[in-house]
């Protein structure tokens, strides 16, 4: 990956290249995705989207792509956890959860 992974859209070929390369050679991809920043997994699972949108997508695409969006998944669970993923949970910030019950 590049040094500047806020560089805009991976072309295509890059993201050919992840995949011929250290991501298919990868003997644990949770490993290897969990070493990675969050832009460069950010950025990687843009290309990764994009890519699968194509006539014919690399061998590995859609693996990897469900791989990633599970990596940030979790990544955003610990520092963050909306109600819909909490059943029961009530955002302190919701209207709901400031009014005083009637009675």
């Amino acid at each position: 990956m590049p040094e500047d992974a806020s560089a805009g859209p991976m072309p295509d070929e890059e993201l050919r290249r992840l995949l011929d390369g250290r991501l298919n050679e990868a003997v644990d991809p949770a490993l290897v995705l969990a070493s990675m920043p969050d832009a460069e997994l950010s950025r990687l699972a843009d290309g990764l989207y994009r890519h699968l949108d194509t006539p014919s997508p690399a061998f590995g695409a859609r693996f990897w792509y469900v791989q990633v969006t599970e990596e940030l998944r979790l990544r955003h669970l610990g520092s963050y956890q909306s109600a819909a993923i909490v059943p029961g949970a009530i955002n302190a910030a919701d209207p709901v959860a400031s009014e005083v019950p009637a009675g």
